[in-house]
């Protein structure tokens, strides 16, 4: 990617060169907009890596949890992603991990263990399931849902150095019926079915990192209202993510057959969580 950026400020300055002082050396360059340059991202065998930390409680309670994401795009969107739930220093179970795809999802871990023989578990399968690459509701793989967050800013400063480029800091706040109309992951996530009542009304804080390119390097959203069979609840909700590695080539293999077992295989592992 630096390469890249490197390549096209020489072929700018030519350019300029060329035209002369009459033309093109006066013009403005408009700024890319984050939302073109997700979008030039999302190229066939490209992606990036998003490592996540989330925090939540309620009455004095405090719970933690890891989790490290790899997306892979390809023709203007996410193809897949690789999902690893990341244990605890005294947790025996042996870590989790998703892969999903158009269609299907596979898991490996405590939760689906494969019988003899096997490696993954084909965990769901419904022709509306998607990858996303998406943190505490923000759909950073779609253009058009990362457009309608940003929308919605309320302030901007400078912010720190992520994944080597200086930051500027977006903030602001979005309903969940802002974000169930905006964005396709919030929808899958949610259950596909619009929230209702005072849950649409549930404000979720957010702040994100855009380096020098647009490129999101950190999101973290909250929210202190937490909704439990449609009653709300006093409570917080902190998810912090960070993103490195846009443009790295990236290839999530589809689990072959053999390696994998259907759900109807777990008869054969009696601790499944599939029976």
């Amino acid at each position: 990617m630096r390469r890249w950026i490197a390549t096209m400020a020489v072929a700018v300055t030519v350019s300029v060169a060329v035209t002369g002082p009459g033309t093109a050396a006066g013009a403005q360059t408009t700024p890319i907009s984050p939302a073109d340059a997700l979008r030039r991202q999302l190229v066939e065998n490209r992606g990036v890596t998003m490592s996540e930390v989330t925090t939540w409680g309620r009455d004095g309670e405090k719970n933690r949890s890891r989790r490290k994401i790899r997306a892979e795009f390809g023709k203007g969107t996410v193809t897949a992603d690789d999902v690893r739930h990341v244990p605890r220093s005294d947790d025996p179970q042996p870590p989790v991990r998703f892969l999903t795809f158009t269609g299907r999802t596979y898991c490996q871990g405590w939760i689906c263990p494969a019988p003899e023989g096997k490696t993954w578990v084909l965990f769901y399968e419904d022709e509306k399931t998607r990858p996303f690459l998406e943190s505490g509701g923000i759909d950073l793989g779609d253009p058009a849902a990362l457009r309608a967050v940003l929308a919605t800013t309320e302030a901007k400063r400078p912010g720190g150095v992520y994944d080597g480029t200086r930051t500027t800091i977006h903030q602001g706040t979005i309903t969940y019926a802002q974000l169930y109309k905006a964005s396709p992951a919030f929808r899958d996530h949610y259950g596909r079915k619009p929230p209702t009542g005072s849950a649409t009304k549930v404000k979720v804080s957010w702040r994100l990192w855009l380096g020098k390119d647009q490129l999101v390097r950190r999101v973290q959203t909250s929210w202190t209202e937490l909704v439990f069979n449609g009653t709300s609840v006093e409570g917080f909700h902190v998810i912090d993510a960070r993103l490195t590695g846009w443009g790295a080539e990236t290839d999530i293999p589809v689990p072959s057959a053999d390696e994998t077992a259907r759900r109807d295989d777990r008869k054969d592992s009696p601790n499944s969580a599939l029976s």
